[in-house]
């Protein structure tokens, strides 16, 4: 261990070496002002890293200034080095900034070592110390980092306290047969405790999604804690993205117990699938099962038809499928199979709209994102979704935003 100054706040100094001890990892204090900064390393760090860490150093000590004291950062640089960082206040005064790291969120093969090389720039010949060093780097999963970044934030929040160990021995050391058998009784009762825990947190996360409540499933995802490095030993961003997998596979049984449309629910599960394969490192997946949570409650709130029946849900799935073509009343009632007085009276029974303004709101909330893009002009987009004419189209438009498409393009700029 190297310690750079000791000259520096004891609690503070007191909560990196509590760190450095049980997580192993390297602790970094920046301070500000009057408290001095210091390091506490497990392991010699190659010169060729030393300009970088160095920049990844100050730059995250310039953000954390600004976060809240709840926040932890994590930061990954060039060298796919990645660090948690939490800044230490006291009494809302910013004092400095803790830095645990570096830790991988993958496995450093031959290639791994060849892409940081090339990214860098560094000569080939730095190749065997950066592999010696990468081997001794420590491997963590996303649960992990979220469970030291919430220990800092814990442990920064209050003062210090240095515990008093009591010493207590066992006059019978000796454990007998049946202790033995009572304490791998009690491992596996907590074994299955967790995972009882897991699939009851997993249950209510997907019964948000299927009522589309962002909100809560997005709550109840930060309590779902699960470690898949056990898979696939040699190859945890492999398992990890296993994992994902099998997580759209219950999103898209979720939207679709949602009342949405299998038509919607494929387009937005293959479009995961391929992005879960494209990605490169455990956080990368934790960010991307964040998105499909949010789409696939996005999905649940546009386009279900829970609660209608079968006439009229077909009636609002061929509307949102072509929405941007010329439609009447009769086309719509022939592809529902069903008679355009019978689905114009089921129609307003069940929705309270008229199948025209279930259609313009349709086309209206489509042409709203089409301005917010502002790629195209106010006229081609009228076109685009489903309008014959301009006017029309800001007819509708302001009927049912109170804004013209101008004014709407013009407040979305403002924002």
């Amino acid at each position: 261990m190297n310690i750079k100054d000791e000259n520096m706040d004891e609690n503070i100094y007191a909560i990196c070496v509590l760190i450095n001890k049980i997580c192993r990892l390297d602790v970094e204090f920046i301070g500000n002002g009057l408290i001095s900064s210091f390091q506490l390393l497990n392991s010699q760090i190659p010169t060729s890293l030393l300009t970088s860490r160095a920049e990844t150093f100050l730059y995250i000590d310039k953000v954390s200034k600004n976060n809240l004291p709840t926040d932890f950062l994590y930061y990954t640089d060039s060298f796919k080095l990645s660090y948690i960082a939490v800044g230490f206040h006291e009494q809302l005064q910013y004092k400095g900034t803790i830095i645990v790291g570096p830790f991988l969120s993958v496995i450093p093969d031959d290639a791994f070592i060849a892409s940081i090389i090339q990214a860098n720039h560094l000569p080939l010949g730095n190749r065997l110390q950066l592999h010696q060093y990468y081997k001794g780097v420590a491997l963590l999963d996303i649960n992990n980092n979220k469970n030291i970044g919430s220990l800092i934030i814990n442990l920064a929040s209050n003062p210090f306290v240095h515990g008093n160990m009591l010493l207590l021995q066992n006059e019978n050391a000796g454990i007998n047969k049946k202790e033995r058998d009572y304490l791998k009784e009690e491992e596996e009762e907590e074994l299955h405790s967790e995972i009882e825990l897991r699939y009851i947190v997993e249950n209510n996360l997907l019964n948000a999604v299927e009522k589309g409540s962002k909100k809560d499933a997005l709550r109840i995802w930060g309590l779902f804690q699960f470690s898949a490095i056990h898979r696939a030993p040699n190859n945890p961003l492999r398992a990890y993205k296993n994992l994902a997998f099998s997580f759209n596979t219950l999103l898209r049984i979720a939207s679709g117990r949602g009342g949405v449309s299998p038509i919607y629910i494929h387009n937005l599960s293959d479009k995961f699938a391929i992005l879960v394969e494209k990605v490169s490192s455990i956080a990368d997946i934790e960010t991307l099962q964040l998105e499909m949570i949010s789409e696939y409650c996005d999905l649940v709130n546009k386009f279900s038809t829970a609660g209608y029946s079968g006439v009229v849900k077909k009636a609002i799935n061929y509307i949102n499928l072509n929405f941007h073509c010329a439609l009447s009343l009769s086309l719509i009632a022939k592809n529902s199979n069903v008679s355009p007085s019978h689905l114009s009276r089921q129609f307003k029974k069940e929705t309270n709209l008229t199948i025209t303004e279930f259609l313009n709101k349709r086309r209206v909330n489509e042409a709203k994102f089409l301005i917010e893009q502002n790629n195209n002009s106010i006229t081609e987009i009228a076109l685009m979704v489903g309008f014959e004419t301009h006017n029309y189209f800001c007819t509708v438009f302001k009927q049912i935003t109170s804004l013209t498409p101008k004014e709407y393009l013009n407040k979305t700029r403002t924002k």
